[in-house]
């Protein structure tokens, strides 16, 4: 089976709805207009963004690899004179977890999911939520 390498368009598309210029991607989703019946296939490019394409028959929407994500997030929150860090720790049965901990058993925040770089993703927008992580939203 293959993993997950990059966010999906939809989640892309969150992470401007909440204020994120994500035009820095290192990766992108195309969408290209093929022949008479104008469908649309979704295909993973890198480094397309910095090509000149034509807009006819491209979209181009920027993604996130993991360590876009991990660029992102802040390695240390501060919440009430008290220094979190982030930590990265796969659990017993399988998920991974990324949380925000002054210690293994403080733990402030933390998200779960089976794939890593969604469980990184909903941290990213917990960040942007709560003002962890500067916006382009007032």
């Amino acid at each position: 089976m293959k993993t997950k390498q990059v966010l999906s368009v939809e989640q892309m598309k969150h992470l401007k709805e909440l204020g994120l210029d994500t035009s820095d991607g290192s990766m992108c989703w195309c969408y290209a207009l093929f022949g008479k019946n104008a469908k649309w296939e979704l295909e993973i490019y890198e480094d397309v963004i910095d090509q000149k394409r034509d807009s006819a028959f491209w979209e181009i929407i920027p993604t996130y690899t993991l360590q876009d994500i991990f660029d992102k997030l802040p390695r240390y929150i501060n919440v009430f004179c008290i220094t979190y860090k982030l930590c990265v720790e796969p659990l017993f049965a399988g998920p991974w977890a990324i949380s925000y901990q002054k210690s293994m058993s403080e733990p402030f925040i933390v998200k779960v999911s089976g794939n890593l770089l969604d469980a990184a993703y909903e941290m990213l927008c917990w960040c942007i939520e709560n003002g962890y992580i500067k916006t382009n939203q007032l």
